[in-house]
């Protein structure tokens, strides 16, 4: 695994911001390509990026729990209205919802670089067996182009109840085919090839799902059945 160590250039936060709009709203070879020349196409500033975004998505979830305690709160007025017994249970969900995504959002600091550098370092060697030619810190560069500000996007519709979820998966999608660009033009690969980098992780994530849930949904079966 080859990591770059060139001497760079610090960005300041309109640079910053100008090559996360230029990735993503001009998706293609030819963007990817031009960031790959860059002094600052490194690990480090990859890191630094996904760090950023994951405080920034800590922070922004944080709110949502708060804004979704507060919307809880005045619920609460309905909730004086039954049986005392169902009011605690109510109060529990409630309070165990808030704390426990306030939690999980802070735990995004941790998880977000460490998820990303896996998953990368996943790309890279899945490339380099099928042919290609490039360094794990430039490819972890191109990814954070555009996995960074979508890290910080897709926090930001967590706001929007239902739709929310729908533009999230959206976004899920259209990173992976910036993915396939980043693939494509770090490591060198045909169209065929790089399509394959992509989908190895998609589809074994998807196989993944798809045993949990027959292994969930087998469960339930088994327990309700049982007990009939």
């Amino acid at each position: 695994m080859v990591i770059s160590y060139r001497q760079e250039i610090p960005m300041d936060l309109q640079s910053i911001l100008q090559t996360w709009i230029n990735v993503l709203t001009k998706p293609g070879e030819a963007a990817f390509a031009a960031e790959r020349e860059k002094t600052s196409a490194t690990l480090s500033t990859a890191v630094l990026w996904i760090i950023s975004s994951s405080i920034i998505a800590a922070l922004l979830g944080a709110l949502r729990s708060s804004v979704f305690s507060s919307a809880m709160g005045g619920f609460g007025q309905i909730v004086d209205l039954l049986p005392p017994e169902i009011q605690g249970e109510f109060g529990s969900i409630a309070e165990t919802g808030a704390a426990g995504g306030a939690a999980f959002s802070f735990a995004t600091i941790v998880i977000g670089p460490i998820s990303f550098l896996i998953g990368v370092g996943i790309y890279h060697l899945i490339a380099i067996v099928l042919g290609g030619r490039g360094q794990y810190g430039r490819y972890a560069y191109l990814a954070a182009t555009y996995s960074a500000p979508l890290m910080i996007v897709g926090s930001v519709l967590g706001f929007i109840p239902g739709l929310g979820g729908c533009l999230t998966m959206i976004l899920g999608i259209y990173q992976v085919v910036l993915t396939y660009f980043a693939v494509k033009v770090e490591y060198g690969l045909s169209q065929g090839r790089a399509i394959v980098v992509v989908a190895v992780p998609v589809l074994a994530v998807l196989g993944l799902a798809i045993c949990l849930a027959t292994v969930v949904v087998g469960t339930l079966v088994a327990v309700f059945g049982g007990s009939q």
